[in-house]
């Protein structure tokens, strides 16, 4: 089964930190689901990682993005599902093209889930630009 269809309802993007080291927790997506209730929805979550010029993102300097999981909607005390699904790495003097990555969610997940994303020392503030995180259901 494909998993292309779309709902706007299920999407949700967030600003990239706007300082070097910095870790910001975003694009939170209410699951819906009780906290006694599993996620059983044939769905696929998709991290898409913006382009970062390379102010942002000088030659060797990083953003990270993983997916994590947390029972309050503004993601406080939040648990990694997935570890680094995208690194960006500055290179050639050109920044980082944009990327995507594509998760399934464990059954036992908790009620919302969102994408963390770290920048690395000696990054610039890259809040113009954002992350997004989308449900894709199947056909």
């Amino acid at each position: 089964m494909a998993f292309a269809v779309k709902d706007a309802a299920v999407k949700n993007t967030g600003a990239l930190p706007s300082a070097a080291s910095t870790t910001v927790d975003v694009a939170a997506i209410d699951l819906g689901h009780g906290s006694k209730g599993d996620f059983v929805a044939s769905a696929e979550f998709k991290v898409s990682a913006p382009a970062v010029n390379t102010t942002m993102a000088p030659d060797t300097k990083t953003f990270t993005y993983s997916v994590i999981h947390s029972d309050n909607a503004d993601l406080s005390s939040p648990t990694v599902l997935y570890s680094s699904v995208i690194v960006q790495t500055g290179a050639a003097s050109a920044g980082a093209a944009a990327a995507t990555y594509t998760v399934r969610l464990p059954v036992d997940v908790k009620r919302y889930v969102g994408v963390r994303v770290v920048s690395g020392a000696d990054t610039t503030t890259a809040a113009a630009v954002s992350v997004t995180l989308e449900a894709l259901f199947g056909g």
